[in-house]
């Protein structure tokens, strides 16, 4: 059927909308590659969007600008460490969300379970989908870099859009616990089918929260906003092999590399920095620097493609260790995300002690993909994650699991 059904927080969408809805967040996930390799010097709250300024500009064009590169006499920031900490626990809360999504039987038996299977399998990734991914994002990149002022007008009311969709998708599983279901009867709406009554309730507060980001830019909505569309896209599309993740890391690493350092001699300019520093839309998470000096609010930010692509291979490892019944404390998942967390770690010490602009791909890429293919050789389970898997089933509390070999 041709709907948008949202029940207990989940987006079922018609083929169509699900291509649509990505394809809109890779366009900005993809603009904002090294938006995390960036500190920020910019003003709370300022309404107009960001205009590209570096250090050395800023000597000789002494303008009060919107957002600006940080200084180079600013040293490494407790808030560096925040980044990463705030990064893990968002790709820790979303992959449990993708695997059980709050409040549901996740019973052999239940019907939502069913349900929300045939859903999630519509949104993997295949193969071919990675290659058409960097395609789609490259060509965003450049079509934005050739029209910025028409694009950053787009690409707002698209996002605006969408981050009211994720925010309700968000928030809609605990509000609907609060209520006691008093309003999960549905109604018929033209053209988008049956709808819980709840929706109608909170779309009204979500367009609120939107609508006060694009009034004030407070940097507290762009961060719920921004969550909100990390989640939703972890928990709306999932990879089921290792050759899927590992085609679209590997991909996305020499993306960035080339995009950040190569594009110069192509076009001229950064094309990466330039449409970085050019939009404003909740594609980053800002966090205030502890340390800085100064009138204005400082802030070190990582963009939300450095979350959400390595997200993406630890959905599918936190997937398959539930599959396996493996032990929460020493499993894919957990080499994933400690591999995650050093990558992140080092990115940011060499960002903020040295500001260098680093694609944070460069150390997630082998951060991540390197351990968990390590624990698969270790386990032997390499050709059974490389196929990936076929089906997922939750094993039973009475079946073993599968220790690690140490």
């Amino acid at each position: 059927p041709k709907r948008i059904l949202v029940s207990r927080g989940i987006c079922t969408v018609t083929m169509a909308s699900r291509i649509y809805l990505i394809g809109v967040l890779v366009l900005c996930i993809s603009s904002f590659a090294l938006v995390n390799s960036q500190q920020i010097h910019a003003k709370i709250n300022h309404p107009r969007p960001p205009i590209l300024q570096s250090a050395a500009d800023s000597e000789s064009h002494p303008a009060d600008v919107p957002v600006q590169t940080a200084e180079k006499d600013s040293r490494l920031d407790p808030s560096n460490f925040l980044v990463v900490l705030i990064a893990a626990i968002i790709l820790i809360y979303s992959s449990h969300r993708a695997l059980c999504p709050p409040f549901m039987d996740m019973s052999v038996a239940s019907e939502e379970v069913a349900a929300y299977n045939e859903a999630a399998e519509a949104g993997e990734m295949q193969l071919h989908t990675t290659f058409m991914f960097v395609i789609v994002s490259s060509a965003s990149l450049v079509l934005i870099f050739f029209f910025m002022s028409a694009m950053s007008v787009l690409i707002t009311i698209l996002f605006s859009f969408i981050s009211l969709v994720a925010l309700g998708a968000l928030v809609y599983p605990y509000v609907e616990k609060m209520t006691n279901n008093a309003y999960s009867r549905e109604v018929d709406v033209p053209l988008l089918g049956p709808m819980p009554m709840l929706v109608f309730g909170l779309a009204p507060v979500c367009a609120l929260v939107v609508f006060g980001w694009l009034i004030t830019k407070s940097w507290i909505l762009n961060n719920i906003l921004a969550i909100s569309l990390i989640v939703f896209f972890l928990t709306s599309v999932r990879l089921s092999s290792l050759m899927v993740a590992a085609s679209l890391l590997i991909l996305a690493f020499f993306y960035d590399i080339f995009w950040v350092f190569c594009s110069s001699a192509v076009f001229g300019k950064n094309v990466m920095v330039t449409v970085a520093t050019g939009l404003d839309v909740p594609i980053k998470i800002l966090v205030p620097l502890i340390l800085a000096e100064g009138k204005d609010t400082q802030f070190t930010l990582i963009g939300l493609g450095d979350i959400v692509l390595p997200g993406l291979l630890l959905c599918f490892a936190m997937r398959f260790d539930d599959a396996k019944g493996l032990d929460l404390r020493s499993n894919y998942f957990a080499v994933t995300m400690a591999g995650y967390c050093i990558g992140l770690t080092i990115c940011e010490i060499i960002v903020g002690s040295f500001h260098w602009a680093q694609p944070a791909m460069i150390y997630l890429v082998p951060g991540t993909l390197i351990p968990f293919t390590l624990t698969a050789f270790r386990r032997g389970e390499i050709s059974e994650l490389w196929e990936g898997l076929k089906s997922h089933r939750r094993l039973a509390d009475s079946e073993p699991h599968v220790p690690y070999n140490i």
